[in-house]
């Protein structure tokens, strides 16, 4: 039985935009049940998406029980209009607006609410963070107001100052968390967060040869340490690969993400546990 904490259905994880092509006119129910297939054969069991916004993650929850796999999904990424989300979200400028989408959000079925805090990687130039992040108090007001709706919050964020004031404005899970540093570890601990280091993501860039293998090896390295730290102190830390995303197959990416957090000693069971109470309806 294993856990996919953090994946994407609607992808294949060879091309981005040749897979979202298959939905562009409708969901491709084809596509989306080959990919709960390859799943169900590596023993996937449970599966929390990252949401996309033509609705395949909406649609596969409802097929889902038929490959024994508990599914769980945002339907889609909510972000701030200008910054990062739009491959796989809706966007907001005013508290209204996003109010708005938290409620569109849990009339399509939405279990929790995904909500991009941050940027990506470049991983083509030095691995830093891209773009702006959102500000701590629209972060606390974004935050608050899911949970009002009793919807936990998904956040996808990096950079050590914006994994910080996600934690302090209350997000419930961490998502890739890039880039971390000391203190982060110890907020995340305090605030009793979840982490989804999506390892499997870059790692399999780096050995595929897609990028700088320098740049991305600086990556993990410096997540490494803090995830051994945060694990060692107590921390929650679940498996997900981010499955779907390019080098990181449906199925074959959560084995990988388990494969490589056992190499540094760290069971995902307690976090994988913590995500399926907490990222349903209430």
């Amino acid at each position: 039985m294993r856990y996919e904490c953090h994946g994407h259905i609607m992808l294949d994880g060879m091309n981005y935009r040749a897979a979202a092509a298959r939905h562009k006119n409708g969901v491709d129910e084809d596509a989306v049940r080959r990919a709960l297939s390859l799943c169900a054969a590596h023993g996937v069991t449970f599966y929390r998406d990252g949401g996309d916004k033509l609705m395949v993650s909406a649609f596969a929850k409802k097929i889902a029980g038929e490959y024994g796999i508990d599914y769980r999904t945002p339907v889609f990424m909510i972000y701030k209009k200008g910054l990062y989300g739009e491959m796989f979200g809706n966007a907001f400028e005013s508290a209204a607006e996003y109010r708005a989408l938290v409620r569109t959000a849990l009339r399509a079925g939405a279990d929790f609410i995904k909500l991009a805090v941050s940027g990506i990687m470049d991983l083509r130039g030095d691995g830093a963070v891209t773009g702006s992040a959102l500000s701590e108090s629209e972060l606390h007001e974004a935050i608050a107001a899911a949970h009002g709706e009793g919807l936990a919050v998904m956040a996808h964020v990096n950079g050590a100052s914006a994994i910080k004031a996600a934690l302090r404005a209350g997000a419930d899970s961490i998502e890739h968390g890039y880039w971390p540093d000391g203190e982060t570890t110890d907020t995340l601990i305090r605030e009793g967060a979840v982490w989804v280091p999506t390892r499997a993501a870059v790692h399999n860039l780096a050995a595929a040869g897609t990028y700088d293998g320098t740049v991305l090896r600086a990556v993990l390295a410096a997540q490494e340490e803090q995830l051994r730290r945060a694990y060692a102190d107590g921390a929650l830390i679940a498996s997900g690969s981010d499955c779907g995303a390019l080098s990181v197959p449906q199925g074959a990416g959560t084995r990988d993400e388990y494969r490589l957090l056992a190499e540094m000693g760290i069971d995902p069971e307690r976090g994988n546990a913590h995500i399926a109470r907490v990222f349903r309806r209430v």
